[in-house]
């Protein structure tokens, strides 16, 4: 007797039910001097906004024109998703020609399947933030804290003239002077 033909399994339809987020690369640049890749990660849910844990996920890069590879040449490398439903793209390299790219992400789980694209750009180099940009805090000005300190001063000074001006007259002088607060008589 031979043996029967293995019968295939019905196939369940494909739902496009995955969310796939970009946590990291959405936009971002790398450096192509430094040799400094931005990172790629990102998160596949289910329907219901639940991380899947063990979902395939691809990254494919352009074969052409600004892009990345994978080790060995490759254009996509494909990992799992954790049990946070995180997947990062890892020992990536720019192709070193300057200019912007579209990275694609398809995430697949049994018969769900979900896919995103988003861009990153090679540049020459990412610019340094400059120490002294027109962003930085107020508090780390000089003439800020001494303009701080001062004023805290005068109102000290005052709060002790107005204090006391009801009491005894006692003769007594209190005078402000810019800087920290003399009480008594004047220098």
């Amino acid at each position: 007797m031979s043996p029967t033909p293995a019968q295939p399994l019905a196939q369940l339809p494909v739902e496009q039910s995955l969310k796939v987020l970009v946590l990291a690369g959405n936009g971002e640049m790398n450096d192509l001097e430094r040799r400094v890749m931005a990172p790629l990660v990102v998160q596949v849910l289910d329907q219901n906004d639940r991380p899947m844990e063990g979902a395939e996920v691809i990254f494919r890069f352009p074969i052409d024109g600004p892009s990345a590879t994978f080790p060995g040449g490759k254009s996509s490398i494909t990992v799992r998703t954790n049990g946070n439903g995180q997947a990062p793209a890892v020992n990536w390299m720019a192709n070193g020609q300057v200019g912007t790219f579209q990275v694609h992400v398809n995430a697949t789980y049994g018969n769900q399947i979900g896919e995103v694209t988003f861009p990153m750009s090679n540049v020459t180099r990412v610019a340094d933030e400059k120490k002294n940009s027109k962003h930085e805090k107020l508090w780390s000005h000089r003439w800020f804290k001494i303009a701080v300190i001062g004023g805290a001063a005068a109102v000290i000074g005052i709060v002790i003239l107005l204090a006391t001006r009801g009491g005894s007259k006692s003769g007594t002088t209190v005078t402000i002077n810019p800087g920290p607060p003399n009480v008594g008589a004047p220098h």
